[in-house]
Protein backbone atom coordinates (compact mmCIF):
# COMPACT_ATOMS: atom_id res chain seq x y z
CA UNK A 1 0.00 0.00 0.00
CA UNK A 2 1.31 3.22 -1.04
CA UNK A 3 1.03 6.47 1.16
CA UNK A 4 -0.75 9.10 -0.07
CA UNK A 5 1.72 11.85 0.98
CA UNK A 6 5.83 11.55 0.59
CA UNK A 7 7.11 10.93 3.99
CA UNK A 8 9.59 13.73 3.55
CA UNK A 9 8.11 17.40 2.69
CA UNK A 10 11.15 19.96 2.09
CA UNK A 11 10.70 23.39 3.97
CA UNK A 12 9.15 26.18 1.62
CA UNK A 13 10.76 29.01 1.78
CA UNK A 14 8.62 32.44 1.49
CA UNK A 15 9.07 34.53 -1.91
CA UNK A 16 8.56 37.76 0.15
CA UNK A 17 8.66 38.82 3.78
CA UNK A 18 7.06 42.00 5.44
CA UNK A 19 9.33 44.45 6.77
CA UNK A 20 8.42 43.55 10.34
CA UNK A 21 9.23 40.20 9.75
CA UNK A 22 12.38 41.45 7.68
CA UNK A 23 13.65 43.22 10.66
CA UNK A 24 13.72 40.10 12.67
CA UNK A 25 15.00 37.99 10.54
CA UNK A 26 18.13 40.48 10.31
CA UNK A 27 17.96 40.65 14.11
CA UNK A 28 17.68 44.65 13.97
CA UNK A 29 15.36 46.44 16.82
CA UNK A 30 13.76 48.98 14.64
CA UNK A 31 12.38 49.27 11.03
CA UNK A 32 14.63 51.90 9.69
CA UNK A 33 17.14 50.07 9.65
CA UNK A 34 15.67 47.69 7.28
CA UNK A 35 14.00 50.61 5.26
CA UNK A 36 17.50 52.01 5.09
CA UNK A 37 19.07 48.95 3.10
CA UNK A 38 15.97 49.09 1.15
CA UNK A 39 16.96 52.62 -0.30
CA UNK A 40 20.48 51.81 -0.36
CA UNK A 41 19.72 49.01 -2.79
CA UNK A 42 21.13 46.58 -0.67
CA UNK A 43 18.41 44.42 0.02
CA UNK A 44 14.80 44.18 -2.48
CA UNK A 45 12.11 45.36 -1.46
CA UNK A 46 8.29 46.05 -4.03
CA UNK A 47 5.86 47.95 -2.59
CA UNK A 48 2.56 47.11 -2.51
CA UNK A 49 -0.32 48.87 -1.54
CA UNK A 50 0.17 50.25 1.67
CA UNK A 51 2.97 47.88 2.64
CA UNK A 52 6.82 46.79 1.24
CA UNK A 53 6.96 43.27 0.59
CA UNK A 54 10.74 42.54 1.01
CA UNK A 55 12.26 39.64 -1.30
CA UNK A 56 13.50 36.60 1.18
CA UNK A 57 16.06 35.96 -1.43
CA UNK A 58 17.97 38.95 -1.25
CA UNK A 59 17.52 39.05 2.44
CA UNK A 60 19.51 35.52 2.49
CA UNK A 61 22.10 36.70 -0.11
CA UNK A 62 22.30 39.81 1.94
CA UNK A 63 23.49 38.16 5.44
CA UNK A 64 25.80 35.79 3.34
CA UNK A 65 27.54 38.27 1.91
Amino acid sequence: MTAPYAPYSPVLEPLAVTISEATRLLGFKDTKSTYNLIHQGKIRARKSGRIYLVSYASLKKYVEG
